[in-house]
């Protein structure tokens, strides 16, 4: 089965890059993905695997039977939606949309489940269970769009028992593998603060509060909640105020993010801030409206999963191309999934340092090095197969 995996990655590798470049020239921002939708229900279509379409707006859901469909099901996972960024690349595939740009890889997701699927649905009578492939919109967008596809029951009819998720990783060549059991990736909040003074002539000190007197004594008072021991982050990246060198504004507007690694004390970092923010604005004379924008929790990856997928992917691809990871301060919506059924998550390599393809993602210049779908769409494949029918 391995060999014949291969092979197939093989055979398909050349049309999934194709879908990935169509993917890339034609990005759509999240909750927006109706080409991407109608690309993706198109292909599965083609493979002559029953979808539904339309979930939670755009998400599309495709069931692949093989062999004693009932005896389990497993659920993989892409994201289609891209990002608000001005594509800077010169590539016959460069984004056609302006101001809107696949810089996080979804692209690559997306064509990679659609890789997964050929090869699977070729071998359908050759494995058992169901393969269940979820193409989720609205990853980058709060509120979560892999939270309403579970809500829109995506895990269920039928229950899915396990799911595989994965992400370009830009730190590792094309070939290469990255997991991490347990604790991988932090929850984000996106957090608002509005702070009240008074306005008035900035020659006239008596006669003003200033808000930005006010928003700096709050940023140096929350700095301590970043400790990286814990570890948690908050950080803020926008201040604005209406001001001018003369005048002094009514309020001050800043908006930043808190990561971090514990449900607990991720609520007791929301009381923290609060507190914080309250107590200094009424001390001078102010106030502060704290509104916090919940995202996506803690992703935990199944341990036991996770290290039996690793074991997996060294039979697969040999040892020297899967790498253990360390914890990251990024957030992904995939999280939602790991709190309802047993998950792995897990990161592809997508860089070549020889042709200068190590651009960051969420930038203007990101690429990848495609070569990484002739690995990722036998891998994924090969995970699905491979799952037991417990963890």
């Amino acid at each position: 089965m391995k060999e014949k995996i291969h092979q197939l990655a093989e055979k398909y590798y050349l049309q999934v890059v194709a879908l990935r470049r169509e993917i890339h020239a034609h990005p759509e921002l999240s909750k927006h993905e109706t080409r991407t939708a109608a690309l993706v229900a198109t292909e599965l279509q083609k493979l002559n695997i029953p979808i539904q379409t339309h979930i939670a707006g755009t998400g599309v859901v495709g069931l692949l039977r093989g062999r004693n469909p009932e005896k389990r099901c497993i659920a993989l996972r892409a994201d289609m939606d891209a990002l608000p960024i001005h594509e800077q690349n010169n590539t016959p595939y460069k984004s056609q949309n302006e101001g809107v740009m696949h810089a996080c890889g979804h692209d690559v997701h997306t064509a990679n489940l659609l890789g997964a699927a050929m090869i699977l649905s070729e071998l359908r009578d050759e494995w058992e269970g169901t393969i269940k492939f979820i193409f989720q919109p609205s990853e980058e967008l709060i509120p979560s769009g892999a939270k309403a596809m579970i809500e829109a029951e995506v895990l269920e009819n039928p229950k899915v028992e396990a799911i595989y998720g994965l992400h370009v990783h830009t730190e590792l060549e094309a070939g290469q593998i990255g997991f991490c059991p347990g604790r991988f990736m932090a929850s984000t909040d996106e957090i608002y603060l509005t702070v009240i003074g008074k306005g008035g002539h900035a020659a006239q000190p008596a006669n003003f509060i200033s808000p930005l007197i006010i928003s700096a004594e709050i940023l140096l008072a929350l700095q301590p909640l970043t400790d990286m021991n814990v570890p948690t982050v908050l950080s803020f990246g926008k201040i604005t105020a209406n001001g001018a060198t003369n005048v002094i504004p009514d309020q001050a507007q800043l908006a930043g993010t808190l990561r971090c690694f514990d449900e607990t004390i991720r609520a007791k970092q929301h009381e923290r801030m609060k507190a914080i923010c309250t107590e200094i604005a009424i001390k001078h004379g102010g106030r502060c409206e704290v509104n916090i924008l919940e995202g996506y929790p803690v992703l935990i990856n199944d341990v036991a999963m996770t290290n039996a997928a690793k074991a997996s992917a060294i039979e697969y691809l040999g040892k020297e191309h899967i790498h253990d990871l360390p914890i990251r301060m990024g957030a992904e919506d995939f999280a939602f999934y790991t709190q309802r059924v047993p998950a792995c998550f897990y990161r592809i390599g997508v860089a070549d340092i020889a042709r200068g393809i190590t651009s960051p993602i969420h930038t203007p210049t990101f690429d990848v090095d495609e070569k990484a779908l002739l690995t990722s769409i036998g891998l994924m494949s090969w995970l699905a197969i491979k799952q037991p029918v417990k963890i």
